[in-house]
């Protein structure tokens, strides 16, 4: 269900293929942010109702068998000695490290840090980044910003070309 980062560039430069890259690339990130609380509240909202439906797919169980069923247990939240490296140490040139686990990848996204039972957010703030930090490796994040201009030269090219040949 989660929107992919290229399906969510793609609708940002569908909006706005006319806006500075800087720009651009702003709303991809706010864009990016709305997804991922949206897919957060999604898991949530299904969590809930798995949780309230009963064992027989039903939801009669009376009060008491309710109350005499035990609650799952609370998955204690991460904290910073639970960091397997250092976040200063964590993103590189050439991969970013989960500092939850120590996978590494070109980007760490919402579904991976979900598997650690916690959002982007908090882990930028367990990490101490900035909220403005990408969680992705600089290769990966100058590529993106590549992508993104030269995606936006080719549609200003074919903009100009369009209104040349209108006239």
């Amino acid at each position: 269900m989660a929107l992919e980062d290229k399906d969510i560039l793609n609708a940002v430069f569908g909006r706005f293929n006319d806006q500075p890259i800087e720009f651009i690339m702003s709303q991809y990130e706010i864009a990016k942010r709305m997804s991922m609380d949206i897919e957060r509240r999604l898991t949530d909202r299904q969590a809930g109702d798995s949780a309230a439906a009963s064992p027989e797919g039903g939801a009669e169980a009376s009060a008491p068998e309710a109350e005499k069923m035990p609650e799952a247990p609370k998955r204690k939240k991460a904290g910073r000695k639970d960091l397997v490296c250092k976040p200063e140490e964590a993103i590189t040139d050439d991969f970013i490290k989960c500092c939850l686990c120590g996978k590494e990848s070109s980007s760490l996204t919402s579904r991976h840090l979900a598997q650690h039972d916690i959002s982007v957010e908090e882990y930028k703030k367990l990490c101490g980044y900035a909220e403005d930090q990408k969680l992705m490796s600089g290769n990966f994040e100058r590529k993106m910003l590549h992508n993104v201009q030269r995606a936006q030269q080719v549609r200003m090219k074919n903009l100009r070309e369009k209104e040349e040949s209108a006239s």
